[in-house]
């Protein structure tokens, strides 16, 4: 395609929903990433469609458990030294949203992005015929004690305030509903609207082939520059010092979106939260049916068509360090002993990074200080449920019209760019 309308930066869910949705509202859209569609960030989640994903990780409850995680031992954060007192004031940004002012707006702000993004989601789903994909089982979170489900209360108050509909099992219940989970847990609960896709990676396949197949391009390249040429035309240096013109660009690429917006200026307040997943063999018993999320221990174990997906807690560090695989390694054996799982199916865990703003919600609009340049990034662990709506939301605002929630939370304006 050459001189397209839009060219979309990053092939990731949010890219690839981004360039559809764009496509659909008439224009002509070039998808630019440097690998395969769908096999960065977007490749490694639990592949939960989530609607109940409201609680950012930086509200008041973080504040009381700073302590024990300083000290680098648990698997829900993992950290390195020299990062944080590098990006020393990125770290007390984060920190200082720890309000309940503000984790009560970005609760709100979260459940209407999700619960937008879920109802496109079913609808593109069947209509890239990718049906056998989709689970409507609910997403589980399950405690090992007492103290931890009263723990919940804060993220329990945010589930009624917003309507999320979710219902508590007793230790009893659990044994009934996932008879494939050791007895270590005394509650749990489950969201009842969340679905998931027993496969991320061919969900973007399915969209990508929608996007293709009525007109849309795809081309793997690096992005190597952005040029401003005009009001009305960009330049986007690719590698080996080839060139594409557009009317508009879009920056959704991830963890990557900082440093592209920062050749033009833009200081975006972006760190980034690596994760590893393995795959593991179901066990001889029941297997799992949902996702489940040991909340005590902070991994989650999600069935996929390879396998039983086992994702990690958080790394704070550089987005380029060597990988690091303690956490993932540790993760793996205890949810081997909770749903008698078997043995690994990879040699080497997957590694990906997720871009997290200071405030962890997404930034979707119009950049401050150029005409036709867009970005639509920072979904922290929820891009595959904020993406459509993310999208919907961002193509509202080209055409300017009104979008179908309140946006103003995402707005790029609220922080000083």
């Amino acid at each position: 395609m050459t001189n397209p309308d839009f060219v979309v930066i990053g092939g990731g869910i949010v890219g690839i929903t981004s360039a559809l949705e764009l496509q659909r509202r008439g224009q002509r859209v070039l998808l630019l990433d440097r690998g395969q569609l769908g096999r960065e960030t977007s490749y490694g989640n639990t592949g939960v469609l989530s609607d109940a994903s409201i609680v950012i990780v930086n509200n008041p409850g973080l504040l009381k458990q700073l302590p024990r995680l300083m000290r680098n031992r648990s698997l829900k954060l993992r950290y390195s030294p020299g990062f944080v007192a590098k990006r020393l004031f990125w770290v007390l940004r984060f920190l200082g949203h720890c309000t309940r002012r503000h984790f009560v707006h970005a609760a709100m702000a979260l459940r209407a992005i999700q619960v937008l993004s879920l109802g496109i989601h079913k609808a593109l789903i069947a209509e890239a015929g990718a049906d056998h994909l989709l689970r409507h089982t609910g997403w589980l979170k399950v405690f090992r004690s007492h103290d931890s489900f009263l723990a919940y209360d804060l993220e329990r108050g945010a589930l009624e305030k917003t309507g999320v509909r979710h219902t508590i099992f007793s230790a009893d219940q659990l044994a009934r509903i996932e008879p494939g989970l050791a007895p270590v847990f005394v509650a749990g609960v489950l969201m009842e609207d969340t679905c998931s896709v027993s496969s991320p990676a061919a969900l973007c396949d399915a969209y990508t082939a929608l996007f293709v197949a009525a007109g849309g391009a795809v081309r793997q390249a690096t992005v190597t520059g952005l040029e401003h040429v005009s009001d009305n035309k960009w330049r986007v240096i690719l590698d080996q010092a080839l060139a594409i013109e557009a009317t508009a660009v879009m920056v959704a690429a991830g963890p990557w979106s900082a440093e592209i917006a920062a050749w033009l200026g833009y200081k975006i307040p972006m760190a980034w939260e690596r994760g590893y997943h393995l795959h593991l063999r179901p066990g001889e018993g029941a297997a799992l049916t949902r996702a489940v999320h040991d909340m005590d221990r902070g991994y989650v174990m999600s069935p996929q068509l390879q396998g039983v997906r086992v994702t990690s807690g958080s790394e704070l560090t550089d987005r380029d360090a060597q990988p690091n695989y303690a956490q993932i390694n540790e993760v793996a054996s205890i949810a081997r002993e909770v749903a008698g799982l078997g043995e690994t199916i990879e040699d080497t865990p997957w590694m990906g990074r997720r871009p997290t703003l200071v405030d962890s919600l997404p930034m979707i609009g119009k950049a401050p200080r150029h005409d036709n340049l867009w970005f639509n990034l920072g979904h922290h662990h929820t891009g595959l449920s904020m993406s459509t709506g993310s999208a919907r939301i961002i193509a509202d605002l080209i055409e300017r019209q009104t979008p179908p929630i309140d946006a103003t939370p995402f707005r790029p304006e609220r922080f000083r760019l």
